[in-house]
């Protein structure tokens, strides 16, 4: 029987163990050589092969094979649920089963090796699994429920992760991490070459105006930058003022970004958010400029693939340390005000030309 127990936990029930949408996996209740006690070991084991079931399902449901992928493309399933960060999730999600896969196997060859083994041999060995899938479960069920998208599953996981439940704890932050890829790279398209990748809506920043309840500017633009005293409040405004200046000449190129906050997790404050729309729009303004033969070169310094790198290095953390993270985007966004200030304030002089537009409005 210890046979068909192991399978019944990889999620395939037969006739000892019987399996049905409601109840879910269970000890078939007319066998008679069983003890009530056996039974209950049993029926507590088939919770995990239950949930193993469940999470399977749902990481098929989201992710598919490659022919599922090429007919239905990045449509949402019938439950609603679509999107990378989801996707992103269900790789994370099975990777977290993978040592319960490998316990089933480690049991199958060590009952083969001893015929004698119990019911309650196994019960021990799984044992760490009685206590993580119901509460990873949760989190799969409060996403179904909750039509959880985009990088509103990071907050999800991030706040089922501050447990006091340390395996649980490491679990939901393997499955975190997997889910910051996408992030890390959606924040490299932005940043470094100023590409809103995001078909689904599913990043924190988005094309067109601020939906006006947004929160106020953070008091952090206004630190100096160490560009001829100017702040990045000032330095924000003045490259409005390039904006509105060139919209004559740019107007087809020209889109408007703004921070979505309801996509914009906790554990990113959002002074960082305001830097990173800052970045990626003055990168995606100076390359709608380089559309004239005139001006050439990158606001970044060519320093691309150094940034590149070190949000790769960022990414390869199991851990995500906003220390490190806004002292990358600050880093960035001095490259990038470096320039805009050279651009606009010294070769377009800029302050020169406000000055005499204050001189003629003076003059009435």
């Amino acid at each position: 029987m210890i046979h068909e127990l192991l399978l019944a936990l990889s999620g395939y029930p037969g006739t000892i163990f019987t399996c049905n949408k409601r109840t879910g996996l269970q000890v078939s209740q007319d066998l008679p050589f069983l003890h009530p006690s056996e039974t209950s070991v049993l029926n507590r084991l088939c919770k995990l092969g239950t949930d193993y079931i469940r999470f399977t399902e749902f990481i098929e449901q989201h992710t598919g094979h490659v022919h599922q992928q090429e007919h239905h493309g990045a449509q949402p399933s019938q439950s609603g649920l679509h999107g990378i960060y989801l996707r992103a999730f269900c790789t994370g999600l099975d990777s977290m089963l993978q040592p319960y896969r490998q316990a089933l196997l480690d049991l199958e060859q060590e009952f083969l090796a001893d015929p004698h083994l119990s019911i309650s041999h196994v019960n021990y060995m799984l044992e760490q699994f009685q206590l993580l899938f119901p509460s990873v479960m949760v989190v799969v069920e409060y996403i179904k429920s909750q039509k959880i998208h985009g990088c509103q599953i990071l907050e999800t996981v991030y706040k089922h992760s501050c447990g006091g439940l340390p395996p649980v704890r490491m679990a939901l932050e393997k499955i975190l991490a997997v889910c910051h890829g996408v992030m890390y790279k959606q924040l490299a398209a932005w940043m470094l070459h100023g590409l809103l990748l995001d078909q689904s809506e599913e990043f924190f920043v988005k094309q067109g105006p601020s939906a006006g309840g947004g929160p106020p500017a953070p008091e952090e633009d206004d630190e100096d930058l160490g560009i001829g005293g100017l702040s990045g409040k000032q330095l924000r405004e003045l490259q409005d003022l390039r904006l509105i200046e060139e919209e004559n000449m740019l107007a087809p190129s020209l889109q408007q970004f703004s921070l979505r906050a309801e996509m914009l997790p906790s554990y990113i404050p959002a002074r960082v958010a305001e830097k990173i729309l800052f970045v990626g729009e003055s990168v995606q303004m100076f390359e709608n400029q380089n559309q004239n033969p005139s001006r050439s070169g990158s606001i970044l310094k060519h320093q691309e693939d150094l940034f590149a790198a070190e949000l790769h290095r960022l990414k390869q953390q199991p851990l995500f340390s906003l220390v490190d993270f806004e002292n990358l985007i600050d880093g960035i966004r001095s490259t990038v005000a470096e320039h805009l200030w050279t651009l606009m304030v010294e070769e377009a002089d800029l302050l020169g030309q406000l000055k005499v537009r204050v001189e003629v409005m003076g003059r009435g």
